[in-house]
């Protein structure tokens, strides 16, 4: 029964430790090729390819239910009016014609020259290199999951650490990265925190302490065998 479950956990750790190399070569590619794009940017002048454009968003609200009263959006319930809050109407036109409220409002402008192509590719050079700094922490807990005789070892528990510990920058780059793209496409940089990917570094901290309690289990049986 022993060493079923150990083959088991041998298996499991060379199939996972190949799919893990088959996905870092497959990023290592796409790397290559933003290199080569970066690298063909480089060499033609910035103004070659620009784009320009603008949004507009135009809606209309009935204002037998809704209303506007100055920059104040209220709602109609029967006899009395609730204030929903405030908008700020600079950049709107705001007109009551015919029963219906009118808002027209413009986006901010947006230009895109090849320096900002370049920069994409940056983001996204830097983007899939923290990924792959995590599949290869990854792919050498699975190495050692693919020899172990025990899952409960103290060298599982290092690389588990280990792993745990590379997801934080890993985690951190690519969520700033993402960030840095819609700033730039939106005028405004938000940093977001990815409750997922922090309830995934939790998980696997958690799971490195459980391993590290089963390996001391492990020695004290050993110990009084």
């Amino acid at each position: 029964m022993e060493n079923s479950i150990k083959k088991k956990i041998n298996v499991f750790g060379k199939v996972a430790k190949i799919i893990t190399m088959i996905i870092i070569v497959c990023l290592l590619v796409a790397e290559g090729f933003m290199l080569a794009g970066g690298v063909i940017i480089a060499c033609v002048p910035k103004d070659s390819v620009t784009v320009d454009g603008a949004g507009t968003i135009d809606v209309n609200v009935n204002t037998e239910y809704f209303g506007l009263n100055g920059e104040q959006f209220y709602v109609n319930t029967g006899n009395s009016r609730i204030a929903l809050g405030e908008i700020s109407t600079g950049s709107m036109d705001v007109k009551n014609e015919n029963g219906n409220l009118n808002v027209n409002g413009d986006f901010r402008q947006l230009h895109f020259d090849l320096n900002d192509g370049m920069l994409m590719i940056v983001y996204g050079m830097v983007y899939v290199a923290a990924i792959v700094v995590a599949l290869f922490f990854f792919r050498s807990l699975m190495k050692q999951f693919m020899v172990c005789d025990s899952p409960f070892s103290e060298e599982v528990v290092k690389k588990m650490r280990a792993f745990a510990i590379a997801l934080i920058p890993c985690i951190t780059v690519v969520q700033f990265m993402k960030s840095a793209v819609s700033a730039k496409l939106s005028g405004s940089f938000n940093f977001d925190v990815d409750l997922i990917s922090v309830a995934f570094v939790v998980i696997i901290f958690i799971l490195t302490m459980i391993f590290k309690y089963g390996t001391e289990l492990q020695k004290e049986h050993d110990e009084t065998v």
